[in-house]
């Protein structure tokens, strides 16, 4: 049974609607160009609060691996490193035609398991070159030569990202960060060559490569124009259509600072954009469309209304024919250089090998760091240099980190009572418990053999929280003389488990609900995990008010917020734990963790930094 699978979705929407409503009447009062300028700064100080990068840049270390000549373009294979024996993988392509100084375009690829050496990335790249252009073109992350695990099976570039997103996570970090400083380092590679003019150094990519064109463009004000290719829309559009996206593509805190997708070009008003979409992508072209606009209306306000445009090709998701001539006709023309042709010449196809910067592995050149690699390092660098907290010094960590207040009285429904067993007229009570204003957030069910439509005083409650599903893990287990049995199905799970967002996928797919959900969180500020934790703590604020000797069961990835909600409340008496991870740093360890052991929402932003689990352990009474 699931009454309340929308109920996830609805809280985080309603919360971004309450966003592009406030965000939207606040555009209309912009009336002066000065009222335009601060809006811009303001943006850019919001998107500063964003990125996290290191305090020193390493030498970039360019190494020439090979190179190859095509029609009209000459090509370099190369790695540099972004980080300390860290690599990127990358093509740098110079046109034949002679000049003194070369506008320059950073080509940053999307969600392609082969990275650069896809057929259409390859094809932008050596137009852009043959048109006059010097072009970077990058391996992602996970991507190309870059994928982060040889010794299995390819998993899909998305998997890689978001498993590797989650374990920076617990170290306070963020997966944005990495690609968008990859990104920038490319700039500082363009920029170390005397022939590259400094003044019109140009990026563009599309789907993922649109996310990082547009966060990169953010970051780094050194970029004078840009085309991002199927990803500008509304983060509105996204969640009410239930598009999870990749994990650099959901921007901690942004939504919370009152921002929309769009901003993100704003903070680099007023260079020029030309935003690129397709009729039918799943990136709503109503959204990209609706950002041209608003993006319109503020460059007009600057007087640099000419320097945005937008083109919608007639396809699907691609940086297709249509998208790709527009945009080299869009950079000849903002770097004052002819444009040829508006049509599109054939380059030439070529096998992957010969684009080989590291013999297709980057991770197996010797020396050389995987992400991974980095990640442990960074945790047990954290975990050395931790000290011990007092109690109160960890529940003001954890309030703060999860957004956890005062615990309330929740209002709640008396809901439909469920046979358990009519052979022995075993029964489940069950209440809807609205732990955020007018929603039910989570359902919670009494175990009886009487018909129960209240509270009930009780001398003793067990009160379950479930790795998945109460009833299906209880059982036939019910109230025993000496005890009351509840079971709590918090969001997310039983009762409560999304009905959006793909419901027929396996609940701890690294793309699905869990993924989601947290980043939602993460975006708006309202932590997903301490969602679940307030859950737990109101069932037990309700529950007390009939009952002073509480006591905690719990399952799996419901372990967590219930090992947590106890530290924070002296209402429970005692914890059982069943099956559930021993710490966060076993999230970590493995290149490739349990996805059931290893839920997002089990997960702490920078947690690693101050404490582990046992640390909570510790605190409260365990029991076996």
């Amino acid at each position: 049974m699931i009454n309340f699978g929308n109920s996830v979705q609805e809280f985080y929407l309603r919360t971004i609607k309450k966003n592009y409503i406030d965000r939207k009447q606040k555009l209309a009062s912009l009336k002066t160009k000065q009222d335009a300028l601060d809006y811009v700064a303001e943006t850019r100080e919001k998107v500063k609060k964003i990125f996290k990068f290191p305090a020193e840049k390493c030498p970039l270390n360019i190494r020439v691996t090979n190179e190859l000549t095509f029609p009209g373009v000459k090509m370099k294979n190369l790695l540099f490193n972004s980080r300390k024996d860290f690599s990127v993988t990358a093509s740098l392509i110079y046109p034949e035609q002679k000049a003194e100084k070369y506008p320059a375009i950073l080509f940053v690829c999307g969600h392609s398991d082969n990275g650069r050496l896809r057929d259409m990335y390859q094809t932008a790249a050596r137009q852009l070159a043959a048109r006059g252009f010097i072009v970077l073109s990058l391996d992602p992350i996970g991507q190309g030569e870059r994928h982060q695990y040889p010794s299995i099976r390819p998993i899909g570039c998305c998997q890689e990202h978001n498993i590797l997103g989650k374990q920076l996570l617990l170290t306070g970090d963020w997966f944005g960060n990495w690609r968008t400083y990859d990104g920038i380092r490319g700039i500082d590679l363009l920029l170390s060559l005397p022939e590259v003019d400094p003044s019109r150094i140009g990026i563009m990519g599309t789907s993922g490569g649109g996310t990082m064109t547009t966060l990169i463009s953010a970051a780094d004000d050194r970029l004078a124009f840009s085309a991002p290719s199927c990803y500008i829309t509304t983060w509105l559009r996204n969640v009410e259509n239930e598009l999870p996206a990749d994990i650099e593509q959901m921007v901690p805190g942004a939504i919370g600072m009152g921002m929309e997708m769009v901003d993100l070009l704003v903070a680099g008003a007023p260079r020029p954009r030309l935003i690129l979409g397709e009729k039918n992508d799943f990136f709503d072209a109503r959204g990209t469309k609706e950002a041209y606009e608003e993006l319109k209306a503020l460059y007009k306000l600057l007087g640099n209304e000419n320097d945005v445009e937008i083109f919608i090709g007639p396809g699907s998701h691609s940086l297709s024919k249509p998208l790709r001539e527009a945009a080299y006709d869009f950079f000849c023309r903002k770097a004052g250089i002819p444009n040829f042709s508006k049509a599109e010449t054939d380059p030439g196809r070529i096998v992957d090998q010969e684009l080989y910067a590291a013999d297709g592995w980057v991770v197996k050149v010797p020396g050389e760091k995987s992400v991974h690699d980095i990640i442990v390092e960074t945790a047990a660098v954290q975990k050395a240099a931790r000290r011990k907290y007092s109690k109160d010094e960890i529940c003001a960590i954890l309030k703060e980190k999860l957004g956890i207040t005062a615990p309330q009285i929740p209002d709640y429904r008396v809901l439909r009572v469920m046979v358990m067993d009519e052979a022995t007229c075993n029964w489940v009570s069950r209440f809807g418990l609205e732990t955020e204003k007018d929603l039910v957030m989570s359902v919670l069910h009494r175990r009886s053999k009487d018909l129960i439509y209240h509270i009930e005083d009780a001398k003793s409650i067990n009160l379950y929280i479930p790795h998945l599903d109460t009833n299906k893990e209880l059982g036939m287990r019910q109230d025993t003389a000496d005890r009351f049995l509840y079971g709590l199905d918090y969001r997310g799970v039983g009762e409560c488990t999304p009905t959006t967002c793909s419901p027929w996928c396996d609940f701890f797919a690294q793309y699905e609900y869990d993924f989601h959900f947290t980043c939602l969180g993460e975006m708006t500020g309202l932590n997903y995990l301490g969602g679940r934790v307030r859950d737990i703590l109101a069932a037990v604020e309700l529950l007390s008010q009939n009952c002073p000797d509480i006591h905690l069961e719990a399952r799996g990835q419901g372990g967590i917020p219930a090992l947590i909600a106890a530290v924070l409340s002296d209402k429970i008496k005692s914890v059982k734990l069943v099956d559930v991870p021993e710490s966060w740093e076993s999230m970590i360890l493995p290149e490739i963790p349990d996805p059931s052991r290893s839920a997002r929402a089990c997960m702490i932003d920078g947690i690693m930094e101050h404490f582990d689990l046992a640390d909570l352990r510790e605190l409260v009474n365990i029991v076996k």
